[in-house]
């Protein structure tokens, strides 16, 4: 029977004729069910008829109408009402009676049940935004906290997270019980960490937060566990990035905890820290730089090894910390500590490793080029070229390889007379190495990226002259791609490949243009291998046609049952 009442729900859900009253009713019936089952599926129903019928009256009176079963309702019935609470949040404030659905949901908190008691608090917790000064409701989660129940005490310190989070005044009234529980020393582990996560919320402000932080600082000393210290740490990360102002103390001390700690799981949870406090990369002390370096190198974990390199990646988009770490400012500030580091981690054998630091060695000389700051790339492209074919030795390295691809475009677009012809020479060799591999799977994958990569090299202005170390490797490649026959061609990549490398052509023709009279004979080629494709694919070959630059106009005509690229010029049309 609740098969069939679901599914005729669901299947009239989206017919005109059913209307919200309508659901609506059909809900209430459920709810006024003498089976738990039917109570259940239709109180679970209720999240997804707020999202279709979003009004205040509907919404009011069915928040209304779950107050009651949560009311008169077992505990069951009290744990799903709690989950349509917290999934219609954003539908809370279409509540008009207030009032009288705190007054029911408040109701159970005197019942001798201390699960249904939890429940209560934590439904109270959920529609926090809309009671965020109720004083009987502070105090009914005050009274939670000093509970024997170890259930009831979980859900105050849900609730008090919540509130918090709405109401300044109760997360300064909760900030002094929170701290003196944390100071017990009756209070468990485990309970103990979850206080001090709650303190993250209930810090009053930049203000307050000191005396947070002191007590934070405190507990990393007398309660070395390593649930409590991971959750020190977690609550003084978020106290520093809310208040901004305690951001260079609190990477100095995460600094100290990842060179010095020996649980990995404390360390790692310092490192976490640190990247997102890397958001506030222009707050950190300059020396910090050398000391980050300093503890990337002494990681012994490969995975410490990364959250390192993703930090100093965050670290690299602010302009003062790449200033601080360019060629210019020597070793002494820590500069150069920092690229000392990413240059022997980009010989690395672990190509993930080698990509993320060469990504934020690139982003240091780019920024030095733009900002005609002394620079020295000429290891860094050394690097990333070796990094290119490292990449096709084995398979599986894809994700390395589109890093090391971008980087590459990225330095030749900041410096296209030093590095643009270079690098689609090297592309073009990798090319054909990895048309040579095969036409499927992974080379076929490789062989793709390496396009994409030419036709970003190609689509910046300053780099399109310098494609021609590579139009031998992509003739080539057109070649193969034209000879292939349209069904395989749909079986492998849908024509991807022989867009990618027309748009590139499209490219490279467009500057020669430029500077020499070209033969017409190209583009023949390129209507016999259009002809044995698909439409989709000759529609592509055709709009990337018109989005070359400074090429005539291509337009796509379809005649006898292929595509002709007629040739057009734009008229001049003169201007008074």
């Amino acid at each position: 029977m609740i098969g069939v009442r679901s599914n005729s729900f669901n299947d009239n859900s989206g017919e005109p004729e059913q209307d919200a009253n309508s659901a609506l009713t059909e809900l209430d019936k459920g709810l006024r069910s003498g089976k738990v089952g039917e109570q259940c599926e239709a109180i679970v129903r209720f999240p997804r008829l707020f999202e279709k019928y979003p009004f205040p009256i509907l919404i009011n009176s069915s928040f209304l109408k779950l107050a009651d079963v949560f009311r008169m309702g077992n505990n069951f019935l009290r744990l799903w009402v709690l989950r349509v609470c917290q999934q219609s949040e954003k539908h809370l404030d279409k509540i008009l009676n207030v009032d009288e659905f705190l007054r029911r949901v408040f109701s159970v908190l005197h019942s001798n049940d201390p699960v249904a008691r939890a429940l209560a608090l934590r439904t109270l917790g959920a529609v926090a935004g809309i009671i965020p000064e109720r004083q009987n409701v502070h105090h009914a989660i005050r009274r939670g906290l000093e509970s024997h129940d170890n259930v009831e005490v979980d859900a105050a310190i849900y609730a008090t997270t919540r509130f918090a989070a709405h109401s300044n005044a109760f997360a300064v009234a909760m900030c002094n019980k929170l701290s003196d529980m944390v100071e017990c020393e009756s209070t468990a582990a485990d309970r103990r960490a979850k206080l001090v996560r709650a303190l993250r919320t209930v810090h009053g402000g930049a203000v307050r937060a000191q005396g947070v932080l002191k007590l934070l600082h405190s507990l990393l000393e007398r309660f070395p566990s390593t649930s409590s210290v991971r959750a020190a740490i977690s609550a003084l990360t978020a106290i520093a990035a809310d208040t901004v102002v305690h951001v260079p103390d609190q990477v100095e001390l995460l600094l100290r905890i990842a060179a010095k700690e020996a649980r990995s799981a404390v360390r790692r949870a310092a490192l976490v820290g640190l990247q997102r406090l890397a958001e506030h990369a222009a707050l950190w002390p300059a020396h910090c730089l050398q000391r980050l370096a300093g503890a990337a190198a002494d990681c012994r974990d490969p995975r410490d090894a990364m959250l390192c390199l993703r930090v100093m990646q965050t670290l690299v988009r602010c302009p003062a910390v790449c200033a601080a770490a360019g060629w210019g400012c020597g070793a002494g500030a820590g500069g150069g500590a920092l690229r000392h580091y990413c240059f022997e981690a980009t010989l690395s054998a672990d190509l993930r490793r080698a990509a993320t630091a060469a990504d934020v060695l690139t982003r240091l000389v780019v920024h030095c080029y733009e900002e005609s700051l002394p620079v020295e790339g000429s290891d860094l492209m050394l690097a990333l070229e070796s990094l290119v074919i490292a990449t096709g030795q084995r398979p599986g390295h894809i994700k390395p390889l589109r890093v090391a691809l971008r980087c590459l475009v990225q330095l030749s677009i900041a410096e296209p007379s030093l590095y643009a012809e270079r690098t689609a020479a090297t592309l073009a060799g990798q090319l054909d190495a990895a048309d040579g591999g095969g036409a499927a799977g992974e080379g076929r994958g490789r062989a793709l990226a390496l396009v994409e990569a030419l036709a970003a090299l190609g689509g910046a202005a300053r780099c399109t002259q310098h494609l021609a170390p590579a139009l031998p490797a992509l003739l080539r490649a057109f070649n193969r791609e034209g000879s292939a026959s349209c069904e395989e061609s749909e079986r492998e990549d849908d024509g991807t490949m022989l867009v990618l490398v027309c748009t590139v052509m499209f490219q490279e023709r467009a500057a020669a243009r430029l500077r020499a009279r070209l033969s017409r004979g190209w583009e023949q080629r390129l209507l016999r291998a259009a002809t044995a494709r698909d439409g989709w694919t000759r529609y592509r070959l055709a709009r990337a046609a018109l989005r070359s630059h400074d090429t005539p106009h291509h337009s796509p005509a379809p005649h006898s049952g292929h595509m002709t690229l007629r040739t057009t010029r734009p008229r001049r049309t003169q201007v008074t």
